[in-house]
């Protein structure tokens, strides 16, 4: 048998190792630090060891450990994510504004109840719509435009 020969069948074996582990893990993503690391333990197996045993050993212990890896950095993400500040929640109901007589201009619902104008909305340059929200300027309040 060629040594090319007694390289590439334990580097099947492993392969087939690899893939077998990788379906076992919970996540993809641990599914492939298990393949990653069979496949290296297997390699690294097969350069050092003296027979097919010493690739599985090599192929197993590279897929424990790549799973493990692989778990350990899904662990911390979670726990790095929990730990972010979270939005404060807003309500989705705000109060309508009041008509006036005048089309471009509208009677805050919040107190000192101003008038403001909404000729044009500094985000679009037109008027604002029925139904857009709007900043009261005395109290930075939202509110919708009737």
């Amino acid at each position: 048998m060629t040594s090319t020969t007694k390289l590439f069948r334990p580097a099947v074996t492993a392969l087939a190792a690899a893939s077998l582990v990788s379906f076992s893990s919970c996540t993809p993503y641990q599914a492939q630090g298990a393949g990653v690391g069979a496949l290296a333990g297997g390699a690294i197996g097969a350069l050092a060891g003296d027979d097919r045993g010493d690739v599985l050993k090599g192929a197993a212990l590279g897929a424990a450990a790549g799973a493990g890896a692989a778990a350990l950095k899904e662990q911390h993400d979670k726990k790095k994510e929990s730990q972010k500040p979270s939005r404060p929640k807003t309500s989705r109901h705000h109060p309508t504004g009041y008509k006036t007589q005048d089309p471009f201009q509208i009677i805050s619902p919040f107190k000192p109840n101003n008038l403001i104008d909404i000729s044009k909305n500094p985000k679009t340059g037109q008027p604002f719509a029925s139904g857009d929200y709007a900043k009261d300027p005395s109290n930075g309040q939202i509110f919708r435009i009737p």
